[in-house]
């Protein structure tokens, strides 16, 4: 059996919720709640709406599913709280200093250290009893083979040429500082651990069908934020080469769907 979430975990996922519904609400009702000039802050309510329609509603099924011993579950949980890391982190070190600076302190912090706990405490072999003769290793891993490689690309498409030109890359001379926040965790994160769970799958090792659930259900949230901000961007005439665009917007949506068939195909914890 899957283990069970533990107290402090479960307290941990609930204050997250809490503070991210209150943050959410007042971002996008609070009158003056940002610092950020007007053309920016469009892009903030659009995560402000998705977390609030999305990422915490995802969070919470999860939460309550895994404490029901379920391998999907704790799946989609994990992978709620990985995009609560990865969305808080953005709040905390790039949003202009506002009156809620401590709740992102705290949304960041507890996403972090909450998600290590629930990696921590993962019992692997049980997903690699529950998944290794129901999913194709070769398909996931594949698939997030060519994410980390077209990720990778992808941003240093911009930053090798300019870099080599001794001009500042595009997004961050159109974005600000945002551009080059998402640089680091992009780069030095999500793109290794993609190639690291594409390897592990691949040998079919248990943790690397952990980490692959984890980060298909991550995908699968972060593709309508970056959909959202994306059609912002274009809406107000940001230029956006198409590597990039392409590369935002086509392998969260892949990573949705086979979200979908790999917790789909994980063997029924009741078997």
């Amino acid at each position: 059996m899957p283990t069970l979430p533990t107290r402090w975990e479960t307290a941990g996922t609930g204050a997250i919720v809490l503070l991210s519904i209150v943050s959410s609400l007042l971002g996008l009702f609070r009158e003056g709640h940002y610092a950020e000039p007007a053309e920016a802050l469009l892009r903030i309510y659009a995560q402000d709406g998705v977390l609030l329609v999305v990422g915490v509603p995802v969070l919470v099924v999860g939460l309550l599913w895994a404490r029901r011993r379920s391998v999907r579950g704790r799946l989609v949980w994990l992978g709620a709280l990985a995009y609560m890391a990865y969305m808080w982190t953005h709040y905390a070190f790039v949003i202009a200093y506002n009156d809620f600076f401590l709740g992102y302190v705290a949304l960041f912090g507890l996403s972090v250290f909450t998600l290590l706990s629930g990696v921590l405490t993962t019992d692997a072999a049980r997903f690699y009893e529950a998944a290794h003769d129901e999913v194709s290793t070769a398909i996931y891993g594949g698939f997030l083979g060519i994410a980390a490689v077209a990720l990778g690309f992808m941003w240093l498409f911009e930053i090798v040429p300019a870099l080599i030109a001794g001009e500042t890359p595009p997004a961050i001379a159109q974005l600000g500082p945002e551009a080059a926040h998402t640089y680091v965790i992009d780069l030095g994160l999500l793109v290794p651990s993609l190639a690291i769970a594409s390897v592990w799958v691949r040998q079919e090792r248990p943790w690397g069908y952990v980490l692959t659930g984890v980060l298909l259900v991550f995908a699968g949230l972060i593709a309508p934020t970056l959909t959202a901000i994306t059609v912002i961007d274009l809406f107000e005439g940001v230029e956006i080469a198409l590597p990039v665009l392409v590369g935002t917007i086509i392998p969260p949506l892949i990573g949705l769907i086979f979200a979908g068939t790999y917790l789909r195909g994980l063997q029924s914890e009741h078997r």
